[in-house]
């Protein structure tokens, strides 16, 4: 099963734990090699980690791959080296223009890896501002759903209709929170939303190895269809706790 396992945990236990089998399998075997993409802006990995990917030059003793994520060149540049026996892509997904590039080439320079991600509930969480749900600067917001039996990493854009869930401001002109009243667009509650896990220490942990198998939906939808994206696709995601 190409995705193992989705969770949200404590990201200070996810990491910690991760680094430590981490240490252990390069232990078991010298040849064991980890690349961390995007990790400049936050090492946490770097007592394992062999090589980086990052758009800016920084200052390192590990093997540096200097490009943007988005397009194939500095994949195709990693390729040439590896494959690695494990990737870390932590906190980058979520900020990029064009993440499925990445979904289809980590498997390619790496055997197995590991995403980190805010959690969904986060991104509709008032932990910053009032003002605004989740992190302004995300683009988009992922969950993996059983899909007849195997486990699929769905990646939602993040349109600005999603502050049409945000209950600590005022909705649009004319509604009243309730269907069909001037333009409303339906409930402004999302069934699945779990605020208690919407906190920065909720880390959406994600393992994978092998292909990884990922569904963007269609872009193309009026601001209605959008809105009804974030109550119908991210329902039922599998890595909330019980």
């Amino acid at each position: 099963m190409p995705v193992t396992s989705a969770v949200i945990d404590n990201r200070e236990a996810v990491r910690t734990g991760l680094v430590a089998e981490l240490a252990r399998r390069k232990k078991e075997s010298s040849g064991f090699r980890v690349i961390d993409i995007g990790g400049r802006h936050n090492p946490w990995a770097d007592e394992v980690t062999d090589a980086y990917i990052d758009v800016f030059q920084f200052e390192t003793e590990k093997q540096l791959y200097v490009g943007d994520i988005n397009d194939e060149d500095v994949w195709r540049e990693v390729e040439k080296d590896g494959p690695y026996d494990f990737a870390i892509i932590s906190h980058v997904l979520e900020d990029i223009s064009y993440p499925m590039t990445a979904l289809r080439w980590m498997p390619r320079i790496a055997k197995a890896g590991f995403f980190g991600l805010p959690n969904r509930h986060a991104e509709f969480a008032n932990r910053v501002s009032d003002y605004w749900v989740g992190q302004s600067h995300h683009r988009w917001i992922f969950t993996v759903v059983d899909e007849n039996g195997s486990n699929l990493l769905r990646a939602v854009p993040k349109f600005a209709c999603v502050e049409y869930f945000n209950e600590g401001r005022p909705g649009p002109t004319g509604s009243n929170g309730s269907n069909g009243s001037n333009g409303d667009f339906g409930p402004r509650d999302l069934p699945w939303l779990r605020p208690e896990l919407g906190d920065v220490d909720h880390e959406f942990a994600v393992r994978w190895e092998g292909p990884i198998p990922f569904e963007v939906p269609d872009y193309t939808l009026d601001l209605s269809q959008q809105v009804d994206m974030y109550r119908t696709l991210l329902a039922g995601g599998i890595e909330d706790p019980a």
